[in-house]
């Protein structure tokens, strides 16, 4: 079928035959079609289809797979019976061996872009020891239909709010999954006026222990639902907790949270040292891949006794108490107020007396701390997707550290920052990809700094 008369390459709605040439960033094929990128979910590179045209811009458009008429030998079939109408997973199609390439290659290519020699500083990715049923925690949206008098259970789909229903996901311990489903039935018999307040059912699980923690997201609450819900017991749950989020859709979070029964919070041990996790505080979301990337941290902060260490996005202080085992100092610097409460509680049990933990965003707190002249030898980055702010890289240009450690989340914006520390003076000694998300396009990069000679 050709392009439509009004000048552009594609017709919307269009259908032609395509043979995808790679996987871009998100793991969609990518080809060309009257000179146009097409983006196109589950199609391998090498893969021949035909496909029909959803949205057309001016620089790409992208498309859904109507047929295959080939098989990648990189393609296997994914377990998950929503693979490709959940939103969670993007690449369980393609093979664990054929993840690990593409997400090393989306390093390499980021290296390059920087003017980089990509073979020299990238090193092979870490993987996963498990390609699934790799996850400590799970959010899992509910509804109540009060037609059926039952609850629902089920993800979003991808960039939408419809609930694509499932009992089971693989990436969750099926000891997860089962907490899961018996909330479902638990609220289900427990009857509308207790179901239909719950939209999330949250289930973290301790990696080290066994042990489980769940939250019910509600959207109101009062003594009948507290007490309705404190009767919930699952074999591996040892606290329930609720939290007050009056929004079904959107965040999950309220902006408290009350323990209904046991200690509410989880024991995760991690590089030797044992550490308490409450329900909101950030952790990896598997113990063995974040216990390789922190040894790698340490690797690359080359560490003296003499040296103050600065951990910028600390979360409960893992890494921070790990870096001041080895330094004179550590400071850990963090927004989120539960998680400092969380590293200060750790650091009394763990008896380090070198850390000091300092609640606030790393973005207004760390240009003041240089100004009244904070000087850390090396400085730690461990950010959400969004990176770092420039306001807080220019403070550290500013202090001048020996060392700076960058452990990323998001190459996009891992990119965007390391040419702003290249431009300030340091240089790139290497680059160690992780693979803590298996069968997603998410990928985790430490990168190691040092400051121009």
């Amino acid at each position: 079928m050709s392009g439509s008369n009004d000048g552009h390459p594609l017709e919307q709605g269009g259908t032609y035959d395509v043979t995808a040439l790679r996987l871009n960033d998100d793991g969609d094929g990518v080809a060309t079609v009257n000179g146009m990128t097409v983006f196109i979910p589950f199609l391998l590179p090498g893969e021949r289809g035909r496909i029909r045209v959803t949205e057309r811009q001016r620089r790409f458009a992208r498309a859904v797979l109507v047929e295959r008429s080939n098989a990648s030998p990189d393609r296997q079939d994914a377990p998950c019976p929503v693979f490709g109408e959940c939103g969670g997973c993007q690449v369980q199609h393609l093979t664990y061996e054929a993840q690990l390439s593409w997400k090393t290659n989306r390093i390499k290519r980021l290296a390059s872009q920087l003017g980089l020699d990509s073979d020299a500083v990238v090193r092979d990715i870490i993987a996963s020891p498990k390609d699934f049923r790799y996850r400590n925690q799970v959010q899992m949206p509910v509804r109540y239909d009060a037609k059926k008098q039952e609850v629902r259970m089920g993800f979003y789909g991808f960039a939408s709010h419809q609930m694509i229903e499932t009992d089971s996901c693989h990436l969750q311990s099926e000891a997860m999954q089962d907490t899961l489903n018996r909330a479902r039935d638990f609220l289900s018999q427990a009857g509308a006026e207790t179901a239909s307040l719950v939209h999330h059912v949250i289930v973290r699980e301790s990696q080290t222990t066994g042990d489980q923690l769940v939250v019910f997201a509600v959207t109101q609450s009062g003594g009948r639902l507290r007490h309705a819900l404190s009767a919930f017991q699952a074999p591996r749950v040892t606290s329930v907790c609720l939290t007050v989020q009056p929004k079904a859709v959107g965040p999950v979070w309220g902006r408290k949270l009350e323990t209904l029964y046991g200690p509410g919070t989880l024991t995760e041990s991690i590089a030797g040292m044992s550490f308490a996790i409450s329900p909101r505080s950030f952790l990896q979301i598997q113990t063995p891949v974040a216990q390789a990337m922190y040894e790698t941290v340490l690797a690359y902060a080359d560490l003296t006794q003499d040296d103050a260490v600065l951990d910028a996005y600390c979360g409960i202080g893992t890494l921070t108490m790990l870096l001041a085992k080895h330094a004179g100092q550590a400071i850990g610097v963090e927004e989120v107020e539960a998680s400092v409460e969380d590293a200060r509680l750790n650091q009394a049990q763990l008896g380090v007396d070198n850390a000091e933990f300092v609640a606030g965003r790393v973005e207004t707190w760390l240009p003041s701390w240089v100004q009244e002249g904070g000087h850390a030898d090396v400085v730690v980055f461990d950010p959400p997707r969004k990176g770092i702010d420039p306001a807080a890289i220019a403070a550290v240009l500013e202090a001048n550290p020996r060392r700076v450690v960058y452990a990323s989340c998001n190459p996009a914006t891992l990119q965007r920052d390391l040419k702003l520390l290249i431009a300030g003076g340091y240089r790139v000694e290497a680059m160690q990809p992780f693979d803590m998300f298996p069968q997603t396009a998410h990928v985790e990069c430490c990168t190691s700094l040092v400051r121009g000679e």
